[in-house]
């Protein structure tokens, strides 16, 4: 029978000191471990009480769709709604409705039990209009970057870990700053739009007005889906304005035809016992905003002012009459006024019609 050496009967003695009963023991002067040791058996439990939960249901084609609040521009949209895994701009100018049609969004993904972010890089973003528009503010994440660098980032760190199911991009207004170059926000986008595809989430673009250059064609590249709103009149309730008039058109689509327009109502106050009036019809009134020619007026050429035949005013009462005299040749010797230089003649100075030396014309002087 082999014996074993000192150093491996130190090391077991200093494993059986740390482990005990675990540990390996020498047996019959070879290493034998140590047996398992008995695993009592589990009592037997009955039937649970509570009920099991029921299977998850079928995502249904419902189910893949945000509703925008409004009937007449979901019956245009192909699939009835606002695509889950699209990617929708919409562009319009501060009165057109926009940020209330993305408000109505929010406000039907929040119903569904979605979670909503807004990133608010036009630092424009109003609670209490959301709040009207019945967005819940407590399950609302509302991010403020510094920088459209900054709030892209954000965007995609949200997109990428799947944190939310609709994301709200309201971009600023103005030039881009001079870190934010075009072509890095334009790749930026198009990842945003490649994230929110995959991972099945509604990203919404606010295009603010006038937006121009690169970054117009970027958010033009990298989204689906466009609306463009513009506001075509008021509605009134007597002397005040309680709403509005706005036309939707439906300028790219991919998940229909493009091309369909639909006219939104948007009350400025829709709920409430005092708003019960605005549920009439017969007393809401619409009106045409003014229109500018200034505004209005877009061709690069001038219109040619309206020729107007020459009257003759009437002559008032106690008022003499003026007649017009047709025009004529002005004398050689007696120029027209005006067609000079301009100067006045001195005193002691020789006029243009007279010679300077001519003494029989010149007055003589009264002093001696």
């Amino acid at each position: 029978m082999a014996t074993l050496s000192p150093d491996v009967t130190a090391a077991v003695a200093s494993l059986q000191a740390r482990w005990g009963a675990a540990a390996p023991r020498i047996t019959d002067g070879a290493l034998a471990l140590a047996s398992a040791p008995a695993v009592a058996p589990l009592p037997e439990v009955g039937p649970r009480d509570e009920p099991r939960p029921e299977p998850r249901p079928e995502t249904t084609p419902g189910d893949r769709v945000i509703p925008t609040g409004f009937a007449a521009l979901d019956a245009i949209l192909g699939p009835g709604g606002l695509p889950r895994s699209a990617s929708v701009a919409i562009r319009g100018d501060g009165s057109s409705g926009r940020t209330t049609l993305v408000l109505r969004v929010a406000a039907a993904a929040q119903a569904a039990g979605s979670i909503v972010a807004w990133l608010d890089l036009s630092r424009t973003f109003d609670p209490v209009e959301a709040a009207a528009r019945g967005v819940r503010l407590e399950w609302l994440v509302v991010i403020t970057p510094e920088t459209l660098d900054e709030g892209l980032a954000i965007a995609g760190a949200l997109l990428a870990g799947r944190s939310v199911d609709l994301i709200v991009l309201d971009l600023p207004g103005g030039r881009l700053a001079a870190t934010d170059r075009p072509a890095r926000v334009a790749d930026r986008l198009g990842r945003l739009a490649a994230l929110a595809r995959r991972a099945e989430t509604l990203l919404v673009v606010l295009e603010p007005p006038g937006l121009t250059g690169g970054l117009a064609n970027a958010v033009a590249e990298s989204t689906s889906l466009r609306l463009e709103l513009a506001r075509r009149s008021w509605i009134r309730l007597g002397r005040d304005i309680v709403g509005q008039r706005t036309e939707a058109l439906v300028a790219r689509n991919r998940y229909g035809p493009p091309g369909r327009r639909a006219t939104l109502r948007i009350l400025y106050a829709d709920g409430g016992e005092r708003d019960d009036c605005l549920r009439r019809d017969d007393l809401l009134i619409d009106q045409a905003p003014a229109i500018h020619p200034e505004r209005t007026h877009r061709d690069a050429t001038s219109p040619s002012p309206p020729t107007a035949s020459p009257t003759r005013a009437r002559p008032s009462a106690g008022l003499p009459s003026l007649s017009v005299l047709p025009s004529r040749t002005a004398h050689p010797g007696r120029p027209a006024v005006g067609s000079g230089s301009g100067r006045r003649r001195e005193p002691g100075r020789a006029g243009a019609g007279r010679p300077a030396g001519d003494a029989a014309r010149e007055r003589p002087s009264a002093r001696p």
